[in-house]
């Protein structure tokens, strides 16, 4: 991570007699991971057979439904998984709704809430160029399995699935009940999440715990740290949908007047781009990001995060100016991703139109960030329209005792990693079941390079079989040290 030009000059100018004490506190920050041996462990015999049953899941196009197509496709699925995990299919009560899989193996303390582990059935479609490998072949090569829904999320429903398949081999029995949820509808936010919530409530279940997907074992989250980083998501970004229209009287493009709908339009996206107009600010988990991360950092970065205090405006600004990822960790988001416009080239449109995809943080709601849009948007002569809005979900606190206990048994498992909590500037089902638990972590333990990431809803998603080995491992050993 490169300081900015603007933190090297502002750094020594801050700098004075308080700057021998906050070098004394930088050096006595410093930690390096213990050098101890995980607390799981395989072998190539088990990976391989885990990845063949990936293989055989990924193998199963199953494409999003909303909850009133048919889902046909969905059904095959889940009778291969009932072949590929049969105790866990033979054991487990079936509680499931409208193809939602929804299984509860019954813990042995009637007074314990339960906890719940979770991912999602279905896959976004195969529209992208540049597939080296049939996206539904599930493709064992290159140390990787290969296809459509390898990583998102058919590896986590599978290591989930076949740890609680060990378990049950080996005879364990759980002291609380253990909830397993996939839903068939996650990636086109269909209610399949919402129906099985609402369930699990009326039923009068609450939780301690809900375990998604989210965040994941990556190299690079944090610019400058050279370890990997088990990222565990307690709070997602809201989605906002805005439909921002311009207006005129159209006419021959001959003769083109100054300020038609698509120049006004892009006066207004340009001004958005390039004054990123959003409240920008350090809220949790970014803090607590910082102080976990810290202790790892080279000295002039260590310096500057151990001394947030002096320096939280310069280090909120770096965030800002750094990159989109970073950006999107300290404010709202606004992206333009349609547009609409005249149907001929010699014609002037009447009326064009974007599309703005909008992610509220925490700290600024929806209506708060549509509202500085609105307000740009007037200068310009253009409306705004929103199409669908939800704030951010609720955070899920790192003091407590859950996410303390899941992060100390992550440390045994993963002792060449920094765990801390993450912010996720995406979306999951997982927010749906705040109404009955208090502790909503989004956090799938699979190793995933940037390449990796970068392949989700995109060509060639894979993920490598080592990962999903030690998936399995550590999905047991979180089961078992509660």
């Amino acid at each position: 991570m490169s300081i900015p030009k603007g933190l090297k000059i502002a750094v020594p100018a801050a700098l004075g007699i308080p700057a021998a004490l906050g070098a004394v506190r930088a050096a006595a920050a410093n930690k390096t991971l213990p050098i101890v041996p995980p607390a799981v462990s395989w072998t190539p015999e088990e990976a391989q057979r885990y990845a063949e049953k990936l293989s055989a899941m990924v193998q199963i196009p199953t494409l999003s439904k909303k909850e009133d197509e048919p889902y046909e496709t969905f059904l095959t699925f889940q009778e291969t998984l009932a072949a590929l995990f049969p105790r866990v299919f033979e054991t487990l009560e079936n509680h499931d709704l409208n193809g939602n899989l929804l299984r509860r193996w019954k813990g042995t303390d009637p007074d314990r809430n339960g906890i719940l582990l979770m991912g999602h059935q279905d896959v976004v479609p195969v529209d992208q160029a540049g597939w080296t490998k049939d996206p539904f072949s599930g493709a064992i090569e290159d140390g990787c399995v290969w296809g459509r829904g390898a990583m998102d999320c058919k590896s986590t429903v599978c290591c989930e699935l076949q740890a609680l398949e060990e378990l049950l081999e080996e005879g364990f029995t759980p002291k609380q009940d253990i909830w397993f949820f996939a839903s068939r509808n996650e990636e086109n936010s269909g209610g399949g999440a919402d129906a099985v919530a609402a369930h699990l409530r009326e039923q009068g279940v609450r939780l301690d715990l809900v375990l998604d997907e989210g965040g994941a074992i990556v190299d690079g989250m944090i610019p400058g740290l050279s370890m990997p980083v088990a990222a565990i998501g307690v709070v997602e970004k809201g989605f906002c949908n805005v439909k921002f229209t311009a207006r005129s009287a159209g006419g021959h493009s001959s003769t083109p007047p100054k300020n038609s709908p698509l120049i006004r339009l892009s006066k207004l996206m340009v001004e958005v781009d390039k004054k990123m107009p959003f409240r920008a600010k350090l809220v949790t988990p970014m803090p607590e990001i910082l102080d976990n991360v810290a202790p790892y950092l080279s000295f002039p970065l260590r310096f500057l995060l151990v001394n947030r205090n002096v320096f939280g405006g310069l280090i909120k600004a770096a965030f800002v100016h750094l990159s989109g990822q970073t950006r999107a960790f300290v404010q709202s988001t606004a992206a333009f991703t349609m547009a609409q416009g005249s149907t001929a080239p010699n014609v002037l449109p009447d009326e064009a139109s974007v599309i703005c995809n909008i992610r509220p943080s925490q700290q600024q709601n929806a209506e708060q960030t549509v509202a500085v849009l609105r307000k740009i948007a007037a200068k310009y002569d253009v409306e705004a329209e929103v199409l669908f809005s939800r704030d951010a979900s609720k955070t899920s606190s790192p003091d407590s005792a859950e996410f303390k206990q899941l992060a100390e048994n992550l440390r045994a498992c993963l002792p060449d990693c920094v765990v801390t909590p993450y912010l996720m500037t995406g979306g999951t089902d997982s927010r749906r079941f705040e109404i009955v638990c208090d502790n909503v972590l989004r956090f799938t333990p699979t190793r995933l390079s940037k390449a990796q990431i970068e392949a989700m809803h995109a060509a060639n998603e894979n993920v490598t079989i080592s990962a999903i080995a030690e998936g399995v491992k550590i999905y047991k050993y979180l089961l078992t040290h509660r």
